[in-house]
């Protein structure tokens, strides 16, 4: 059966706009990749800026300790006591409040630090899923555009076909 323009064109369209269609949700699958990822790197990025908070928090510590304990042994000293009795449970109690307020400051940061991380995470997954729609949309809408170029063929062939026998 040799094919009319009409019929040559129809299918010519049919299959330009399927192929359009693939290859669009192919960019744009790629796109949706790209775009998650970088937004991923920006909360890993976080994540290892609250790391190096962490870093920075534990040498302030180091050093207000190392402050709070000279400055106790001083007065101390400087008063003629040593170190014992009632200025070494200041110092210990002291110690031990810093210790505690260190603890609740390294866990807040873990919690932030976590919250980066899984941000990461879920921007990635979330790119992943996106991609893979695209990319599914791109080829059910080739797919129903080539069934609609088959059903138009068919119609096309079939109408002269039938208005002959009428």
């Amino acid at each position: 059966m040799a094919l009319t323009t009409a019929s040559a064109l129809l299918l010519a369209g049919g299959a330009f706009s399927a192929t359009s269609q693939i290859m669009g949700a192919q960019q744009q699958a790629k796109a949706i990749k790209q775009q998650a990822e970088f937004n991923a790197q920006v909360y890993d990025q976080q994540a290892a800026i609250i790391q190096e908070k962490k870093k920075i928090q534990d040498v302030q510590f180091a050093r207000e300790a190392a402050r709070a304990r000279g400055s106790i042994i001083a007065r101390t000293a400087g008063k003629g006591l040593l170190l014992s009795g009632s200025p070494a449970a200041i110092l210990a109690d002291t110690e031990s409040q810093m210790l505690f307020d260190k603890a609740i400051a390294d866990y807040n940061l873990e919690i932030d630090r976590n919250y980066a991380l899984s941000g990461a995470g879920y921007y990635r997954r979330s790119g992943a899923i996106q991609s893979r729609l695209a990319r599914f949309q791109g080829y059910t809408g080739a797919f129903s555009t080539i069934l609609n170029t088959g059903a138009n063929m068919a119609m096309m062939n079939y109408l002269p076909k039938r208005a002959g026998k009428l």
